[in-house]
């Protein structure tokens, strides 16, 4: 087979991969949404220090069983939960 042909091949299911994560995770932020209304109903305040440790432990437990680095998955879930707490906030205001 061409080199350049499998290349593309490859670079094709990076680019489906990409768009999987992209989908997840705006289909995330929608339930961060519905959570933050669900919090501002109920003046619970967005963040829950006790859950986001529960949370990052489990996703790195994961992150582990899928040979992903611990550093990688860090960064992405501190990330993504920085984001969530400033769209809770907004939904809490």
């Amino acid at each position: 087979m061409d080199k350049k042909y499998i290349l593309e091949q490859m670079r094709h299911e990076i680019d489906v991969a990409d768009k999987k994560l992209l989908e997840a995770l705006a289909e995330r932020m929608e339930v961060v949404k519905k959570v933050g209304l669900y919090k501002k109903e109920r003046d619970i305040l967005p963040l829950d220090p006790k859950r986001w440790q529960e949370v990052l432990e489990d996703k790195l437990a994961k992150g582990n069983d899928l040979d992903l680095s611990q550093d990688l998955v860090r960064e992405i879930y501190e990330k993504i939960h920085k984001h969530a707490l400033i769209l809770e906030e907004r939904s809490n205001k």
